[in-house]
């Protein structure tokens, strides 16, 4: 029964969401082609770059916060409200509903996070190449590389991706995914979280999960903080003591391997809540 639950969600989700994902696809390609030309060469295209850079940024956000105010919205819309008296007199039970809901939603996030993660790279990448094929540009890179380097205590001869980055490429893109994989169900189940407290209230439950995210967002936002930031200041003592460490290295080294810690807990946590608050009587407004 879950295959048919999540057939019709994929059928109505894939309506709105879908032409959402497509349309960061589309713009990457575009700003792809402009940033490969020389067209923001000129001191007319230069003036053009920022609002252009701008909208993307805005396009961007706005396509994030469509994608999880929408997955929260339908969760709350198809089981908690009028909706919600069809769907619970569906031959499932409240797990798989809600197991229907999450695997989508969830899916649509991830997507969405991992496209926008893949078109900023890829507009980087393309921004760096165009820079490449320039003489002038060249050389001011080349300088600040070298520069870079000097204060790392490298040299051009032995520079690679891990002096800058701590992981070598493959390993870096490699813990990238994994923090967009476990980043992106903990930032869905929050929603469900907040929605399920919300309906244990009396009145106003909409505005209760609503007020109940806001204060989950900030408490998360103060742990995974200092979650970080504590290691970073161990780091800089051994920095103090020891010049031939690479700072910047060794802080991304500590501070992806805290963060993938702290979005695995939380999503342990919020999925548990969810499986105990789920199963008990609905409250439907």
């Amino acid at each position: 029964m879950l295959k048919k639950l999540l057939k019709y969600e994929w059928k109505d989700t894939r309506k709105l969401l879908l032409p959402i994902n497509l349309a960061v696809v589309l713009i990457t390609i575009i700003g792809c082609i402009m940033l490969s030309t020389s067209i923001f060469d000129s001191e007319m295209g230069f003036l053009l770059a920022a609002p252009l850079l701008v909208l993307y940024i805005l396009a961007i956000i706005t396509f994030s916060c469509i994608t999880l105010v929408y997955v929260y919205t339908r969760f709350y819309r198809n089981l908690y409200t009028a909706e919600g008296y069809l769907m619970h007199t569906l031959p499932v039970t409240h797990t798989q509903l809600f197991h229907s809901k999450l695997i989508m939603g969830y899916f649509w996030f991830f997507l969405n996070s991992l496209l926008t993660t893949l078109s900023t790279m890829a507009l980087g990448a393309s921004l760096g190449f165009h820079e490449a094929v320039e003489e002038r540009s060249g050389e001011i890179s080349e300088s600040f590389i070298n520069d870079f380097l000097l204060s790392t205590g490298q040299t051009p001869d032995s520079f690679s991706f891990a002096d800058i980055f701590g992981f070598s490429l493959p390993m870096f893109l490699f813990i990238l995914f994994v923090m967009l994989l476990v980043s992106s169900f903990s930032s869905v189940l929050m929603g469900y979280v907040s929605v399920l407290f919300g309906q244990r209230m009396e009145r106003n439950k909409l505005a209760a999960a609503v007020a109940i995210y806001f204060g989950i967002y900030m408490v998360i936002q103060i742990l995974t903080s200092l979650a970080v930031v504590i290691p970073e200041i161990l780091n800089i003592g051994n920095y103090l003591e020891d010049e031939s460490v690479n700072f910047l290295a060794e802080s991304f080294q500590t501070l992806f391997p805290s963060m993938i810690i702290c979005y695995l807990v939380m999503d342990i946590v919020f999925y548990v809540i969810c499986r105990i608050l789920v199963k008990r009587q609905v409250n439907l407004d």
